[in-house]
């Protein structure tokens, strides 16, 4: 599994920030062009929280989702879409996902990191696509 460091993440977020606050292309436009590059979404997982506690996306939508672990071991599954991945301490595991349906997905911590553990919860929210004009 291919694993971007920290630092080139750190770079992409700068760069796409400074395009858009220098008058780039509104971001229809940009999502248009780039529609082949998944979209990186970060979550630290953490004694006892996903940060942040909502992960959004639009259905079809192309997304990596970052998850580093802030402590310790921790999973991140969705069991509704079959996602289940363990995130060992002090590493970071990228997860694509591509979700046709709309709907709330409860994200779960899938391995024990305590007395907290089956408080650790998120909410993957899955929006529908908006119609082409709109």
């Amino acid at each position: 599994m291919f694993m971007y460091p920290r630092r080139a993440i750190r770079i992409a977020i700068a760069a796409t920030t400074l395009a858009l606050s220098a008058g780039a292309p509104p971001a229809d436009a940009v999502s248009a062009r780039q529609s082949s590059q998944p979209r990186v979404i970060e979550v630290v997982a953490r004694r006892y929280a996903f940060e942040p506690a909502q992960v959004e996306v639009v259905a079809g939508e192309p997304v990596r989702i970052m998850v580093r672990s802030g402590d310790g071991l921790h999973g991140f599954s969705v069991p509704k879409l079959r996602i289940k991945k363990e995130i060992p301490r002090g590493e970071t595991v990228a997860i694509e996902l591509t979700a046709d349906t709309p709907g709330e997905f409860p994200i779960l911590c899938s391995e024990f990191c305590g007395d907290g553990h089956e408080e650790m919860k998120g909410l993957l929210i899955v929006k529908t696509r908006p119609a082409k004009g709109q």
